[in-house]
C-alpha cells in the first residue's frame, strides 16, 4: 500500500498521530526558535531590541501570507488529486507552484529592500527603536526567498505522505538557529540583525534538505521541467484554496499594526516589548494548532476526494477534541507560570516582567477557542471551500477583533488592549460554529447519497 492510499484505509487515530504529531512538532519547533530569538534579543540587546522586532512582526506576517498562499493552496490541491489517484495532475500542480512562487519571491525581496525604510515609519517605530528594527527587517527581506521555498517544500512533502522527513527538516534548522543566535548576538554582538541572519540561514538549510529529498526522488512528487511554467487554471485553483491562510495572515499583519499603534499610544515602547513576549508565547499555542491542522489537511482532503464522508467527519472531530483539550492544559500552565515565563526574556527589567506577565495571563485566557477556529478554517480549505474559510478567518481578525480592540482600549486603556483578545475569541467561535453546523448537515446528506 502506498503512502497516499493509506490515508483512506488506516485507523483514524493512527493516521492523525502519524500526520499531526510530526506537523505539530515541526511547527512548535519553528515557534521555539522564534522564542529563542526573542530571549536572546531581550537578554543580549534589551527591551528596545524586543520592541524593534515586535514592530517588524506585521511585515513578517505579510511575507508569510504569500508563502502560505502558494504552499497551503498547492498542498490542498495535491491532496485532492492524490485522493482521486491523479498523481500526474498532482505533480503538475507541484511544478506550476514552484514557478509562480519563485517569481513572487523575487518581486517581494526587491520591493522590500527598496522600501523598508518607509515601512518602518508607517509601523510607529520610535527613534530609539529604529536602528534595531532596521537591522532586523533589512536582513529578513534580503533572505526572504528562503521562506518561500522552505514553506513550500515542507507543506508538499507532508501532503504527499511523508510528515516525518518534513519534521526532521525543522529539527535540524532549529538546532542551527539556536547555535547561530548565540554566536551572532552574544559573541559577535550583531544585535537584531544577527538574530535575523540566524533565521535566514536556518531557512536555507530547510530548503537544501527539501531539494535533496525531491532531487533524490524519495517522494511521490518530483520537479519536472515540463511543469515549470504558468498553468493558469492550476494556479487559479491553488490561489483560491490558499486564499484563506493568505488573507488571514494579511489580516493578522493589519491587526498587529493596529494593535502596536494602540500599545505605543497607551504604554510606549515597553508595552510593545511586552507584547513581543506575549506574541512569542501565543505563537507557540497557535502553531501547535496549525500543526494539527496541517496534519489533518491531507487526511480530510484525500477522504473528501474519495467520498469517504464519514471518515471526514471523524477526522475533524478527533482533531478538534484533542486540540482543545491539550490547549486547555497549555493555557492553564501559562497563566500559572506567567511571571517566570516573562523573566526568561528580561531578567533585569522588573517593569517589563510585571507588564508582560499581567498581559499574558489575560491575553491567552480564551486561547483554546483559537484552536477550534483554526481547525474550522483549515477544514473548509481542505475540502475545496476556500470562500467559507476566508469568511471565518476574516470575521475573527478584522470584523470582530479590531472593533473590540478600539472600543475597549478607548474605554480602559492598556487593560482594554489585554481584554480585547479573550472577548474577540468568544465572538469568533460563535461564527465558526454557525458555518460548521451547516457543513455537518451537508456531509450527512452526501453520506446518505454516495
Amino acid at each position: 500500500m502506498n503512502r497516499s492510499a493509506e490515508m483512506g484505509t488506516k485507523p483514524i487515530l493512527w493516521l492523525l498521530a502519524k500526520f499531526a504529531i510530526p506537523s505539530i512538532f515541526s511547527l512548535v519547533l519553528h515557534a521555539l526558535y522564534n522564542i529563542v530569538d526573542r530571549i536572546f534579543i531581550g537578554r543580549g540587546v534589551g527591551s528596545l531590541g524586543l520592541a524593534g522586532v515586535t514592530l517588524c512582526f506585521p511585515v513578517l506576517l505579510f511575507i508569510f501570507g504569500f508563502c502560505l498562499l502558494f504552499s497551503s493552496g498547492s498542498a490542498s490541491v495535491i491532496s485532492l488529486h492524490l485522493g482521486k489517484q491523479q498523481r500526474d495532475k498532482a505533480e503538475e500542480v507541484f511544478g506550476n507552484t514552484f514557478a509562480i512562487m519563485s517569481v513572487t519571491a523575487v518581486v517581494i525581496t526587491v520591493l522590500g529592500l527598496l522600501f523598508y525604510e518607509p515601512m518602518l515609519r508607517l509601523l510607529s517605530v520610535s527613534n530609539d527603536v529604529y536602528p534595531h528594527a532596521k537591522d532586523y527587517l533589512q536582513t529578513l527581506f534580503a533572505g526572504s526567498i528562503f521562506f518561500f521555498y522552505g514553506f513550500f517544500l515542507t507543506f508538499v512533502i507532508r501532503a504527499e505522505g511523508n510528515p516525518v522527513y518534513a519534521t526532521m527538516m525543522m529539527v535540524v534548522a532549529t538546532v542551527i538557529n539556536v547555535i547561530l543566535d548565540s554566536i551572532f548576538i552574544f559573541l559577535l554582538h550583531m544585535g537584531t540583525g544577527g538574530a535575523a541572519l540566524a533565521t535566514i540561514i536556518s531557512e536555507a538549510v530547510i530548503v537544501l534538505m527539501g531539494l535533496l529529498y525531491i532531487m533524490r526522488k524519495h517522494g511521490l512528487l518530483h520537479i519536472r521541467r515540463k511543469h515549470l511554467h504558468f498553468n493558469w487554471p492550476n494556479i487559479g485553483q491553488i490561489v483560491f484554496l490558499g486564499l484563506s491562510p493568505f488573507l488571514m495572515d494579511i489580516a493578522a499583519s493589519f491587526q498587529v499594526c493596529l494593535l502596536n499603534s494602540r500599545l505605543v499610544r497607551y504604554g510606549g515602547d515597553v508595552a510593545v516589548a511586552a507584547m513581543g513576549i506575549i506574541f512569542s508565547i501565543t505563537s507557540l499555542i497557535a502553531l501547535f494548532t496549525f500543526g494539527m491542522a496541517a496534519g489533518m489537511q491531507p487526511l480530510i482532503g484525500y477522504n473528501y476526494g474519495a467520498k469517504n464522508y464519514k471518515r471526514v467527519k471523524d477526522i475533524f472531530s478527533y482533531a478538534c477534541f484533542s486540540t482543545v483539550t491539550i490547549l486547555l492544559f497549555g493555557v492553564a500552565s501559562i497563566v500559572i507560570f506567567s511571571e517566570s515565563i516573562a523573566a526568561l526574556f528580561c531578567r533585569s527589567d522588573p517593569e517589563l516582567i510585571k507588564l508582560s506577565s499581567h498581559g499574558l495571563r489575560i491575553f491567552v485566557f480564551m486561547y483554546p477557542l483559537v484552536g477550534f477556529q483554526i481547525l474550522g478554517t483549515r477544514y473548509f480549505q481542505s475540502v475545496g471551500k476556500g470562500l467559507h474559510s476566508v469568511l471565518i478567518g476574516l470575521s475573527r481578525q478584522l470584523l470582530i477583533f479590531i472593533p473590540v480592540l478600539y472600543v475597549l482600549s478607548g474605554m480602559f486603556g492598556m487593560e482594554g488592549v489585554w481584554f480585547s483578545s479573550p472577548i474577540a475569541e468568544v465572538l469568533a467561535t460563535i461564527v465558526t460554529l454557525l458555518f460548521l453546523v451547516r457543513e455537518i448537515n451537508i456531509l450527512n446528506y452526501l453520506q446518505k447519497n454516495v
